[in-house]
């Protein structure tokens, strides 16, 4: 098939010509964002990115690339744009961090974080193999001006509580965790007592290429100053204000529902009698796509996703509202079922 090997030949080529220009419109994206930079520019301006995204739909229409296309690979070369501007220093004034936990996954990546923007960083933790940081003790750590607890849920009270103990009142002092129940009482206590604690959750884990364009929680807990300086650490995502008392409510939708129906999914496919080929090559579109995110939860730490099942109490409540939902899949007649999809439909918009 001599014919198809030369338009082959041609496509490949192609393809060497758009990643060439992709690394092109970084390199521009890259000059913009250090401008950005200088003056504290918000990397992400959603007004300029509908202009892109137009912009690609019209040069779609005219090349014969469908809208759905042209959008698809626009909001990729957008979002690699803000990755490549997210990821430039962004000096700020430099403060002594030091993160309790700092070389597990997020804690190695809060370090990389905070470094690049200026800050001198050290950690403490038992594992202390491959670390990029200087390693301290808790006591020597409870001397920064900031110190971040990147612990298990399980051990992360018994931390707080030795750092609270061990730091100035000077000190600001927040964790990461995706579950906050464990260590409400005592950081509500320490902002009665006029400490500057605060709660913090990035939406995001380590294998992130930046903040930029990602959420990130910050949750009062009695100090309003500890909350400001936490979003100034993490002014290049997208910040969310709320009391840490409605954390785990949020977070039993956006993490253990969401988690838990692509696990669920997941299981379901491995007992189906089928193997991964078998319904590959007889994918949906549906199922391709629900498939794409399914295979990313599979390969993610099984561990942690366990504890974040196991220890945010308000998961029971979003697992019945799944199961109840299931269950009305399986029995509404026609018309209630026509009506729940509508419903759905709304509640998205």
């Amino acid at each position: 098939m001599p014919e198809l090997d030369v338009l082959r030949a041609e496509l490949a080529e192609i393809d060497k010509k758009i990643m060439a220009l992709v690394g092109r419109r970084n390199e521009i994206a890259k000059v913009i964002g250090a401008e950005k930079a200088k003056t504290g520019a918000a990397v992400v301006v959603p007004s300029v990115e509908r202009v892109v995204e137009q912009r690609y739909i019209d040069a779609g229409a005219e090349c014969g690339v469908s809208a759905n296309t042209a959008f698809r690979i626009a909001r990729a070369v957008v979002d690699e744009s803000v990755d490549v501007q997210g990821r430039l220093p962004r000096f700020q004034e430099p403060q002594t961090i030091c993160i309790i936990g700092g070389n597990g996954g997020m804690g190695r990546w809060l370090s990389k974080f905070f470094s690049s923007r200026g800050h001198q960083v050290s950690i403490c933790d038992t594992n202390t193999e491959g670390a990029e940081f200087p390693v301290v003790s808790l006591e020597e750590g409870a001397k920064s001006d900031i110190i971040v607890i990147s612990t298990p849920v399980t051990i992360a009270d018994k931390v707080l509580a030795d750092v609270l103990e061990s730091s100035s009142d000077d000190a600001v002092i927040f964790d990461i965790l995706s579950v906050k129940q464990p260590v409400i009482p005592r950081l509500r206590d320490a902002g009665k007592a006029g400490r500057k604690v605060c709660s913090v959750h990035p939406m995001f884990g380590p294998s992130a290429q930046s903040a930029a364009g990602r959420n990130v929680i910050i949750c009062d807990c009695g100090s309003k100053d500890a909350a400001d300086k936490a979003e100034v650490l993490f002014n290049v995502a997208d910040i969310l204000r709320m009391e840490v008392e409605e954390h785990d409510k949020a977070a039993a939708y956006v993490l253990g529902l969401s988690h838990a129906v692509n696990i669920a999914f997941s299981d379901a496919l491995v007992r189906s009698g089928f193997t991964s080929e078998e319904l590959r090559s007889s994918a949906s579109t549906t199922f391709r796509k629900q498939t794409a995110v399914s295979v990313e939860v599979a390969n993610e730490n099984a561990e942690l996703y366990y504890a974040i099942q196991r220890e945010n109490p308000e998961n029971d409540a979003a697992l019945r509202n799944l199961e109840e939902a299931v269950s009305r899949v399986r029995t509404l007649p026609k018309d209630e079922f026509i009506s729940m999809m509508q419903d759905e439909a709304v509640w998205y918009q």
